[in-house]
């Protein structure tokens, strides 16, 4: 059976063992977004991240590869 896209997202948040603190969805302004799309994605997004989590692997976030630069105030 095919679960929604919010369903699919509540399990993620409410369904498990662990906790998840302070997520943030930032829908946009896509008129052809649906509550269904919106949580599925961030579904599946979630999933990943808690399979990269499960087997360890480093965080990488992004990087630009410019040198720090120093501000004058």
């Amino acid at each position: 059976m095919n679960e929604s896209g919010r369903d699919q997202l509540h399990s993620l948040l409410f369904g498990g063992e662990g906790e998840l603190i302070n997520v943030k969805f930032f829908p946009g302004n896509g008129r052809g977004l649906t509550v269904d799309k919106l949580s599925g994605a961030a579904a599946d997004m979630l999933e990943t991240a808690f399979d990269a989590w499960k087997n360890n692997v480093p965080s990488a976030p992004p990087a630009t590869g410019m040198g720090k630069r120093q501000l004058l105030g």
